[in-house]
């Protein structure tokens, strides 16, 4: 009895450690797989949610830009003012930069509260989307990615005038509005910058216009 009860022990002992040294090994190959999962979807993770970031906040800015539009009742003639000589050619094409700097101000305030308000199942990327098939794109759980950070977005008026057949002359207003932001994805984080270009105003100028203007693809207001 004396020699049985210390090697019943060792034994004991021993098995005690196998299951130790199991467990360990086991959850260092869980964690190395879990690594090379991470390293390998996280790419695509931040590309996706990059584009799905992209497409929500230029929906964000298309839809401030026609509210604030829509609400303030802005047209073409409220903030261009065109001459025309006495031969009915265009002489003067002159935009209200106070009415401008106005809309501009409310555009941003409410891109930028919209951006803010955004939350993690509206910028998640499906975990079928990762797969690389477009017939999988929408399956599976939702990795929720959220907005960290928004800094204040920034804006900047420019005229483009298109030759649109004899005598005629597309002008418009163009508003290119960016945002830089900090997106939280699962297991990190990544800076994105979106820009989108929204026409606030357009009319079609008929007449002779001089080239000064047709020669300028975008002039700053």
């Amino acid at each position: 009895l004396r020699t049985y009860l210390p090697r019943r022990r060792s034994a004991r002992r021993r098995q005690g450690s196998g299951l130790l040294l199991a467990a360990a090994v086991g959850i260092g190959l869980a964690l190395l797989v879990i690594w090379m999962v991470d390293a390998a979807l996280r790419p695509a993770v931040t590309t996706l949610a990059s584009v799905q970031a992209e497409n929500k906040i230029t929906g964000i800015i298309n839809d401030a830009v026609s509210s604030t539009l829509a609400d303030q009742g802005v047209a073409y003639a409220d903030l261009v003012t065109v001459e025309r000589d006495e031969s009915g050619k265009v002489s003067l094409v002159a935009v209200d930069s106070v009415k401008l700097n106005s809309l501009r101000t409310q555009i941003l305030e409410q891109v930028l509260e919209q951006v803010e308000g955004l939350d993690a199942q509206e910028l998640g990327v499906p975990l079928g989307s990762l797969t690389g098939f477009a017939t999988a794109s929408d399956w599976g759980p939702v990795l929720p990615v959220g907005v960290l950070t928004a800094a204040v977005p920034k804006a900047e008026f420019s005229n483009q005038f298109t030759a649109q057949g004899i005598n005629q002359t597309l002008h418009q207003i163009m508003l290119d509005v960016t945002v830089e932001l900090t997106l939280l994805i699962p297991g990190g984080r990544t800076e994105t910058s979106v820009t989108a270009q929204v026409c606030v105003a357009e009319t079609l100028l008929v007449g002779e216009v001089p080239q000064t203007y047709l020669g300028l693809s975008a002039a700053g207001s």
